[in-house]
């Protein structure tokens, strides 16, 4: 029943055929984009600290049928778990700030000047500039090499 369709059905290539389509919506760029580790720190985190509540709760549900050996046994898992949070912010792994980890590298943070133009920097880019971006991908895939080049349409914006 899966492989029919795949035997009968016709096969066509082409740009249209392997172009992403989502909810009619022309796509602006790729669907991958990179992930800061952080994402996955604190996605951990939430784990390892979810099962903590869940082994808590099921302890409190039960506390008087395990008695002191219980309550001494909670009370190194907890000690544990808090050693491990201890650990986790003198790393600076819940630290999300650039500014952080470069005060503990040693290096000075740098900061921009008094006559920076917030508005320019944070304005919104429109769908027209989203497309014709100079790198080809939208401003959350970006490595930050942009090239010098600008297309026509961006370049008549600003005229």
């Amino acid at each position: 029943m899966l492989t029919v369709p795949l035997l009968l059905g016709g096969k066509s290539w082409g740009r249209a055929k392997q172009e992403q389509f989502e909810s009619g919506v022309v796509s602006a760029g790729g669907a991958r984009i990179r992930l800061s580790a952080k994402f996955y720190l604190v996605a951990i985190f939430f784990v390892v600290f979810d099962l903590e509540a869940l082994y808590l709760y099921a302890w409190s549900t039960s506390v008087r049928e395990v008695g002191w050996l219980g309550y001494t046994t909670v009370v190194i898992f907890v000690v544990d778990l808090l050693i491990a949070l201890v650990y986790a912010f003198s790393v600076g792994a819940l630290s999300w700030a650039p500014a952080d980890r470069r005060k503990l590298a040693g290096e000075k943070i740098k900061v921009g000047s008094p006559t920076m133009n917030i508005a320019e920097i944070t304005r919104f880019n429109s769908i027209e500039e989203l497309v014709t971006d100079p790198t080809g991908q939208i401003p959350a895939q970006s490595s930050g090499r942009v090239k010098s080049k600008t297309t026509p349409a961006l370049s008549s914006e600003k005229e």
